[in-house]
């Protein structure tokens, strides 16, 4: 009897303890909805994940259902807004991968887990150059003429001038009365327009230095000329192709206190509000580039290759990117907390970068190689 009831015991106990590592499988793998079958959550976001002609395409997308094969899973998509509902669902536990372009940063890292990173990215800025009529570029590109650089470089030009003519007059006015009047406000008049005609033509009709002294101070000056007039023309060169046609947003440094378009809830929009930017955020990136092209905001920032992709479909050559991608980041496919799926999703995506479809997938939709 005794020998029975032992048995019945062990049997027992051996049951519970299976029954709890397929339940606790169940969980961890998220079987909820279709059986057998993994949930994965997903948002439009060209070109990484979005509808076409029936079916989900996109560099994140179409990785995911190779690595899936690899792995021997099933899987149902299920769409959604945003990147924080995806991570919602993640932590809430009803889904089970979440695919897209989604940043991995130590916020997010906390209460979810993420695969090996697939893609490298960033942040930029798009911005609206220069473009409409002459009345709307007129203001800026004035400003821009006159700044304290230039000004300066006028202050001295006009300096140095005074400073010859008045040796001109100084040395020719004993002996070419004529030309260089005694009086010191005429001959420095007369003097003045010779040294203004010799900087800008080479030299004054029918009036010339012909002492020695004169003649001296002229060649010193015609010399001097050839460099200063070209020092002038790369700086009206500079001004004018640069700082005008660039505006006054090159970068990420000149974003705070600026109005800032940008995609809510994404990494970008904390980065915007912790540097001080006057954040507008949208539903889409769409929207963020229709804001700009408006006039509502002065740039837009998002991950980079996803605001050159949306830039170049409007093929509108007024925008254009400024500054260097920053804030560097990683993409990768989102799990719940110590998702038994991880390991063999790892796996699944390192055999597919040694294949080479990560490269195909990275010139199919962005038109380059690594």
């Amino acid at each position: 009897m005794r020998h029975c009831f032992a048995f019945l015991t062990v049997v027992l106990v051996s049951i519970g303890w299976v029954s709890g590592l397929r339940g606790q499988e169940a969980v961890q793998t998220g079987a909820a909805g279709a059986v057998g079958k993994i949930r994965v959550v997903t948002r439009d976001l060209e070109p990484f994940s979005f509808e076409k002609t029936g079916r989900r395409v996109g560099y994140a997308a179409e990785l995911w259902d190779q690595a899936a094969r690899e792995t021997g899973v099933q899987y149902e998509v299920k769409v959604v807004s945003n990147a924080q509902e995806i991570i919602d669902a993640l932590k809430n536990k009803t889904a089970d991968v979440g695919v897209g372009a989604l940043s991995v940063t130590a916020q997010r890292e906390a209460v979810i887990d993420f695969s090996q990173p697939f893609y490298e990215s960033g942040l930029q800025v798009l911005v609206a150059g220069a473009g409409g009529s002459f009345a709307d570029n007129i203001l800026p590109m004035l400003a821009n003429l006159f700044n304290l650089e230039l000004i300066g470089m006028f202050a001295l030009l006009l300096a140095t001038m005074f400073v010859i003519s008045h040796l001109v007059w100084r040395y020719e006015h004993p002996v070419n009365g004529d030309q260089w009047p005694e009086s010191y406000r005429t001959g420095m008049w007369e003097s003045f327009w010779w040294t203004i005609s010799t900087l800008l033509v080479g030299g004054a009709d029918n009036k010339g230095p012909v002492g020695v002294g004169g003649r001296i101070v002229a060649i010193v000056w015609m010399l001097l000329s050839i460099v200063l007039v070209s020092l002038l023309t790369a700086s009206f060169t500079t001004t004018l192709t640069i700082n005008t046609l660039k505006g006054d947003i090159n970068g990420p440094g000149d974003l705070p206190g600026r109005k800032v378009a940008t995609v809510k809830g994404s990494t970008a929009e904390t980065w915007l509000t912790a540097k001080g930017a006057k954040v507008q955020p949208e539903a889409t990136i769409g929207e963020c580039i229709a804001a700009l092209k408006d006039g509502k905001v002065n740039a837009v920032v998002y991950d980079a290759p996803v605001l050159q992709y949306e830039a170049a479909k409007t093929q509108d050559e007024k925008l254009m990117m400024v500054g260097p991608v920053f804030e560097r980041q990683n993409y990768a496919f989102a799990l719940q907390q110590d998702s038994l799926l991880r390991e063999r999703l790892n796996q699944a995506i390192l055999t597919l970068q040694e294949r080479g479809v990560s490269n195909e997938l990275r010139t199919k939709y962005f038109g380059e190689d690594q």
